[in-house]
């Protein structure tokens, strides 16, 4: 019974992952001609749509007055932070010529989910997951090297802090969803940080004094990637979490950038440089040995 759970967990993130790749490419795109501001109003105005369609056709009737009053302060920090965390994301998609980078130094989030973990839960590191933490570590330094060596201002650059941020406030969701899964329904999760997405732009704009423009080529591009990642993305990410520790989530996830570069070369004519690229792999090997450790516990667990 353990093994289908894990398969069908696994199948569930991959999916996930596969379908956030495009975020990346699909984002870009459309941030040519807008916007962040009217970007993340469209986007996540369709995201809320399909959300709202979705509900409708599974006839899903979850109620937020329903949940146990500690599932609801759950869900109001997931929402929070979710919101801090995309809005750090697609920053970093603007400020950065090249998608492919930010998803590379989106791949400390497992990171993040280990540290929490031993703040909050009194979670001990093994030394393989040290070693897989610096070894990540010295995947996102190499990222960040270049011709004339390390730069460690690079470090302190707003794509490279937004992207962190989002790392960070990512990790802190996956693990708040974790320990409400089973009262906590994926399709709530993700219609609540929709909604808070949606209105948060609302106010960036009205904030701006701008009114909303887009070319037609953008609003394809927008319609598009909403579906993939803020609606199908990320029901089928919390949905993983039912079957899945949340470092197994993530280090599946981490192979995003290998769809990313892909997409970056066919969409946008571009490929990381040679250090970012083995940077990036370095970054998920470290990520792989982090949570190899957890596989085999459990592996031993299931075997007595």
């Amino acid at each position: 019974m353990k093994l289908p759970q894990q398969l069908k967990g696994s199948l569930i993130a991959l999916l996930a992952t596969i379908t956030f790749s495009n975020v990346y490419i699909f984002s870009k795109l459309a941030m040519k001609d807008v916007s962040l501001a009217s970007f993340g109003l469209l986007w996540f105005g369709f995201a809320l749509l399909w959300n709202v369609l979705f509900n409708w056709y599974k006839k899903h009737n979850d109620s937020f007055i329903n949940l146990p009053r500690a599932s609801k302060r759950t869900l109001l920090l997931i929402t929070g932070s979710e919101l801090i965390a995309t809005s750090a994301f697609f920053l970093a998609i603007q400020l950065t010529p090249n998608p492919t980078i930010v998803s590379f130094l989106a791949n400390t989030s497992p990171i993040f989910v280990i540290l929490l973990g031993f703040i909050f839960l009194k979670e001990r590191f093994s030394y393989p997951e040290i070693f897989g933490i610096i070894l990540t570590m010295l995947g996102v330094g190499l990222i960040n090297f270049t011709e004339s060596g390390l730069q460690l201002k690079q470090f302190n650059n707003p794509a490279s802090l937004a992207t962190f941020t989002f790392a960070l406030f990512y990790g802190i969701s996956l693990v708040l969803a974790k320990t409400k899964v089973e009262t906590l329904p994926s399709s709530m999760i993700t219609l609540y940080r929709n909604t808070a997405l949606f209105l948060g732009f609302v106010l960036y704009n009205l904030y701006a004094f701008k009114t909303p423009t887009y070319s037609e080529e953008s609003i394809v591009y927008i319609l598009v990637g909403s579906m993939f990642g803020p609606f199908l993305g990320t029901i089928l990410t919390f949905s993983a979490l039912k079957y899945l520790e949340a470092s197994k989530v993530t280090l599946i996830i981490t192979s995003r950038s290998f769809f990313i570069i892909l997409g970056s070369f066919i969409f946008l004519g571009i490929l990381p440089s040679q250090n970012q690229f083995i940077g990036g792999i370095l970054t998920i090997i470290g990520i792989v040995v982090i949570s190899t450790p957890g596989i085999w516990k459990t592996k031993r667990m299931t075997s007595h």
